[in-house]
C-alpha cells in the first residue's frame, strides 16, 4: 500500500469513529430529553367537583386522579365533592402526573343541647362546647323563673344541625342589679376592654387568643353577646382577640 493510500485510510477511519461518537452523543441527549421532559400542562381547579367530572377534566390534559381515603368536614363544599387538591390549581406540571385530592364530608352535624333553665353564662358555655354560639337574644320579664335564665330556644333541644352554628335564646331579664347595653368592642384593645368591664361590675368569663393574620396582637376580633344586647353581672361575656 502506498503512503498516499495509508493516509486516506487513516482519514476515513477517523471520520468513521468521529461520526460514531457524534451519533452516540446525540442519541444519549435525545434519550435523556425524552425521559426528563414532556408536555407541561396547567393544573385545573377541581374544588367542588365530583370525582367523575374531575377524571374527565384531567384525562383531557393527560393527568390522573388519586383520591385519598381520608375525608374532611366542610361548611362550604358539599359531601363527596373535592375539597382539597395537590398540586394546587394553576401550577404547571408534566403530563402523566396524578392530582391527589381529599373529598368533603359536608358540614359537621351537631346536636343542639337543652339550655332551658340555664343562666345565659352557662348556656353560652354549653353552646361553645358543642361548637355553637349564641345567635339572637330576646329578653322578656317574668316572675315565673329566676332572672337571667333561658326560657326557650331555637333550634329546639336535640335538633341535629349542620352549617348553621347559632342558637337563638329567649332569656328572662328579671334583674336584681344594674343592667347595661353591651357595647361594640370589636377592633378595640383587649386589655382596655377587660378593665372597662371589671370597673362596671361585669365579668369576662372567656378570654381566648386566636390566629388572625393582619390584625395587631391584642385586638378583639369577636365578642359574645353581640353589641346592643342587655348584660348584667350574671351575663357570661366572651372575648376573642388576635394573638
Amino acid at each position: 500500500m502506498t503512503l498516499r493510500g495509508c493516509f486516506f485510510g487513516i482519514i476515513k477511519y477517523t471520520i468513521f469513529f468521529v461520526s460514531l461518537m457524534v451519533v452516540g452523543a446525540l442519541s444519549t441527549f435525545l434519550t435523556l430529553r425524552f425521559f426528563t421532559s414532556g408536555d407541561e400542562v396547567v393544573v385545573p381547579d377541581l374544588t367542588g367537583k365530583q370525582p367523575v367530572e374531575a377524571i374527565q377534566i384531567l384525562n383531557q390534559q393527560g393527568l390522573q386522579l388519586k383520591i385519598l381515603p381520608q375525608k374532611r368536614y366542610s361548611d362550604s363544599v358539599a359531601k363527596d365533592r373535592i375539597l382539597l387538591q395537590d398540586p394546587r390549581a394553576s401550577v404547571k406540571i408534566k403530563s402523566g402526573r396524578s392530582i391527589t385530592v381529599y373529598l368533603s364530608l359536608g358540614p359537621e352535624k351537631v346536636i343542639v343541647p337543652d339550655l332551658t333553665g340555664q343562666s345565659s353564662r352557662v348556656a353560652t358555655m354549653m353552646l361553645e362546647q358543642h361548637g355553637l354560639q349564641v345567635g339572637k337574644l330576646i329578653y322578656v320579664s317574668s316572675a315565673a323563673m329566676e332572672g337571667d335564665q333561658v326560657m326557650a330556644q331555637y333550634p329546639l333541644p336535640g335538633t341535629e344541625v349542620s352549617g348553621v352554628r347559632t342558637v337563638n335564646l329567649l332569656v328572662n331579664n328579671l334583674q336584681t342589679g344594674p343592667v347595661y347595653v353591651m357595647p361594640d368592642v370589636i377592633g378595640r384593645t383587649y386589655s382596655i376592654v377587660n378593665d372597662y368591664f371589671k370597673d362596671a361590675g361585669l365579668r369576662v368569663g372567656l378570654s381566648q387568643g386566636v390566629d388572625y393574620p393582619g390584625i395587631a396582637s391584642g385586638t378583639i376580633v369577636k365578642q359574645s353577646p353581640p353589641a346592643g344586647y342587655k348584660v348584667s353581672k350574671d351575663t357570661f361575656i366572651s372575648l376573642y382577640y388576635s394573638k
